[in-house]
């Protein structure tokens, strides 16, 4: 598990966007903001060097932290049974992001950062960069509801929304983020790779389109030199 050793940095980045959130969130919004407080708990660092070692195909590795890619079997916004490694990760240049479609706080404000990113990429989403967004509630979170929720994000090709059983998703978000599924508090934390060289980095959620296409340029880059 990538995630136990991350406590302190993590734990920051999710006050400084609990912070950016209240400022940017409508009235309404913010009586949801118990759904994100500050966990203790709360591990995933945030990558700030500027330069990253490339890994292995097939790992997640961050800072000295690594986790084996599960290729299990999910499901998208359209119903299709994909693998998760083989089908969506394997050989390319990928940002993936964690959230739930019940979510009225931070989830939103993720959805509108990525989708200013699709538009930044332009041409270049689901040719060299590929968006992947994985349920952290697959109770709820069914295909329809998933694909209801792209459409106010204006998902399109190259970016794939995911969910699949409980017992699945259970393994595969406590092997990438150390957190058990359902709607609960979570930090928005984009985990940005290039699998073909095994060079990843860890952002926040919330970043401009300017911040998160350099960790995109930069992670294409490592390892291809």
């Amino acid at each position: 598990m990538l995630s136990q050793t991350y406590t302190a940095q993590r734990s920051r980045l999710l006050v400084c966007a609990v912070f950016l959130c209240a400022l940017w969130s409508s009235p309404a919004a913010a009586q949801h903001k118990h759904e994100h407080q500050q966990s203790a708990s709360d591990p995933r660092p945030v990558q700030t060097s500027q330069s990253v070692a490339p890994g292995k195909p097939g790992v997640i590795k961050v800072g000295a932290n690594e986790v084996s890619i599960p290729d299990v079997e999910v499901l998208d916004q359209n119903g299709q049974k994909l693998h998760l490694y083989s089908d969506l990760i394997k050989d390319r240049v990928v940002v993936v992001s964690f959230f739930f479609t019940s979510c009225t706080f931070v989830c939103p404000l993720q959805g509108q950062a990525l989708a200013k990113l699709r538009t930044a990429l332009g041409e270049k989403l689901g040719k060299e960069v590929f968006f992947i967004s994985i349920s952290k509630d697959p109770k709820t979170d069914t295909p329809q509801r998933l694909r209801l929720w792209g459409k106010r994000f204006g998902v399109e090709t190259g970016w794939t929304l995911v969910t699949g059983t409980e017992t699945v998703m259970t393994q595969l978000l406590w092997n990438l983020i150390g957190e058990q599924p359902g709607p609960q508090l979570h930090s928005p934390v984009l985990l940005i790779g290039n699998d073909r060289t095994g060079t990843w980095e860890d952002a926040a959620g919330l970043s401009s389109p300017d911040k998160l296409i350099d960790i995109i340029d930069r992670v294409s880059r490592e390892g291809s030199r």
